[in-house]
């Protein structure tokens, strides 16, 4: 009688550990080349769903937010709300100040020379020459490769489901 208390204990607490892990965290398993170097295909992470609810969404932090078609995608913030942004000879301009991308030193020590990013303004990816509010600009690391806000346009700030935070 003992025994079968304590397995079924056992059982209903591996059941409810994993359900609470469900309900807290999303597993994430990255697709596609976009967020190379930092992560590659296949890497496989554990994100909170709740931290950004908490926290306040920084510039270079990394989402998880659903995208255009409601899939969960992972991209790097770039331009908060309010924000204007521009690349101009592969460099980051937020609200008329250049802006270091420490982060694309790597990709950028292999692109013999070529850009990593091409010239934009949001007002040209966009029609809007700030972000608007509760809304985020995002880009791939791995920016010839990657399907972002320069294709649709800012994310808002309800569809996204997780952050790491580019301390982390």
């Amino acid at each position: 009688m003992k025994k079968r208390f304590w397995f079924l204990a056992g059982v209903v607490s591996v059941v409810l550990v994993i359900q609470v892990k469900n309900a807290v965290f999303i597993d994430y398993k990255v697709e596609g080349v976009s967020m190379n170097p930092t992560f590659q295909e296949g890497n496989e992470l554990l994100v909170n769903k709740f931290s950004h609810r908490f926290k306040t969404i920084h510039r270079f932090d990394i989402v998880l937010f659903k995208g255009p078609d409601q899939k969960v995608l992972i991209k790097r913030v770039i331009g908060l709300p309010g924000e204007s942004i521009k690349y101009k000879d592969d460099q980051l301009y937020v609200n008329g100040k250049r802006v270091a991308e420490p982060f694309l030193k790597q990709l950028k020590s292999v692109s013999a020379g070529s850009h990593v990013t091409g010239d934009f303004t949001l007002k040209d990816v966009t029609g809007t020459s700030k972000v608007p509010k509760g809304q985020y600009f995002v880009v791939g690391d791995n920016r010839i490769y990657s399907f972002d806000s320069r294709h649709f346009g800012p994310i808002r700030e309800k569809n996204i489901v997780g952050v790491i935070s580019d301390a982390e």
